[in-house]
């Protein structure tokens, strides 16, 4: 309930360009979206890349877990998808590993509540 709607908007479309390209594997696996500073700080203190100030603490960005995926994707669909929005300049993308990280770029706000606005009127 605390994620933005651009970020919300962005993972459903990421899923449905997904699943229709590849509508036998699993579908897209997020591992973390919002996270209170604290929660930050206790991930920071077990190693991770858990930088202050986060977009994570402000509902603007979330992870997806890409090395299990790996296992279905063999022509690494995702990452292109992942990569193409970056190119068009709506995220920023983070190869974190496991998991890669993803910030909407704030001027894709606008176009993005729009198709989150859209998402709710379709269900």
């Amino acid at each position: 309930t605390r994620s933005r709607p651009a970020v919300v908007a962005v993972v459903n479309q990421i899923a449905s360009e997904l699943a229709a390209a590849l509508p036998q594997i699993p579908r897209l696996w997020v591992t973390s979206m919002v996270r209170s500073v604290q929660h930050q700080l206790r991930l920071r203190s077990l190693g991770y890349a858990a930088v202050l100030p986060s977009s994570h603490c402000v509902g603007y960005a979330c992870d997806l877990e890409m090395h299990w995926f790996r296992r279905f994707d063999q022509d690494n669909l995702l990452a292109r998808l992942l990569f193409e929005r970056q190119e068009a300049g709506q995220l920023n993308v983070i190869d974190e590993g496991q998991a890669w990280h993803l910030c909407v770029n704030p001027l894709a706000c606008g176009e993005l509540q729009a198709a989150y606005d859209a998402q709710l009127r379709v269900r």
